[in-house]
């Protein structure tokens, strides 16, 4: 169980670095500048804020009703939800920038 946790941590944090380029990469590209990549970028941080929004507020009532997070547990699941909505950032970039 070990061995296939490590695996997947290190699976989750390759796909969050590729994300990350990608994301850092489209917003130094001269694409990100004119008209149509700021269209993408507004779309695409559209999509994103709420994810951080619902993720926070969600975090938070089952931190309240459900079962109370240790520190350690409700920094875990920060930390999914800000690396998450990064790489569903990232794939909406992609996607758009393949549509428009």
């Amino acid at each position: 169980m070990s061995v296939l946790m490590n695996v997947g941590i290190v699976i989750y944090f390759l796909i969050f670095m590729v994300s990350m380029f990608y994301s850092l990469n489209f917003h130094f590209r001269k694409e990100s500048r004119d008209e149509r990549g700021k269209g993408i970028l507004d779309t695409s941080y559209a999509f994103s804020y709420p994810i951080i929004i619902l993720g926070w507020l969600i975090i938070t009532l089952t931190d309240i009703y459900v079962f109370p997070f240790s520190l350690e547990g409700y920094k875990i699941a920060m930390m999914f939800l800000l690396t998450g909505t990064n790489i569903i950032h990232s794939i909406i970039l992609l996607s758009l920038r393949k549509l428009a």
